[in-house]
């Protein structure tokens, strides 16, 4: 069995978002086995592949802490691999998930994501405050808790209670995790500034 370890969006050594991806299986390990193996990685998620046919994997994500439903970085860098470490030909990759169907492309720009699109719910939750350090401007609710800011620097500032927070997001859903975001400073070349908190996935 081989492993590979990316950075994903990145542009660089050292920067972006580490996963391994572990050579596609044959057929799932024990899920005991698949969690231990993540844990000794210790990187934000390990990917499993497991090949279905015609295009088609089933994939995986596993943090050192538990499974979970949906993980962008993990899923470009599983589709990296098999592109360019294990020569998969097709242009078109459909990976079945947790969290459905997600498609990768190959293109002369680079690879193209394609994820489902959840409707959010706005919701009100001003205690979400306490524990972020910050009033959102808004709060929604989906897969996720997303909390919007006005601007850039309040983003990247937060100094969020970890503790705290899983007390907010679980008590709304289960996966426990809250996402702060902002619209990029004026001429920035990216739209949004966003940062994931997850402390029950450690």
């Amino acid at each position: 069995m081989r492993q590979f370890l990316l950075d994903a969006f990145a542009t660089g050594p050292f920067k972006g978002g580490p996963a391994w991806v572990v050579e596609p299986l044959t057929d799932w390990p024990d899920d005991a086995w698949m969690q231990a193996l993540a844990m000794e990685n210790n990187q934000a998620e390990t990917a499993y592949l497991r090949p279905a046919g015609h295009g088609r994997f089933d994939l995986r994500w596993f943090t050192p802490a538990c499974e979970v439903k949906l993980c962008g970085h993990a899923t470009l860098a599983s589709a990296h691999v098999l592109f360019e470490e294990l020569g998969h030909d097709a242009d078109r990759l459909v990976f079945s998930t947790l969290s459905g169907d997600l498609i990768v492309t190959r293109t002369a720009g680079g690879l193209e994501m394609d994820f489902p699109a959840y409707e959010p719910v706005a919701i009100d939750m001003p205690d979400l405050a306490t524990a972020l350090g910050a009033t959102p401007k808004a709060v929604y609710g989906g897969p996720a808790l997303i909390a919007l800011f006005d601007d850039e620097a309040t983003v990247r500032g937060l100094t969020p209670d970890l503790k705290a927070l899983p007390l907010y997001a679980g008590s709304v859903y289960n996966d426990r995790h809250v996402v702060v975001t902002a619209p990029a400073d004026p001429g920035k070349p990216y739209d949004a500034v966003s940062r994931l908190f997850a402390p029950t996935w450690a």
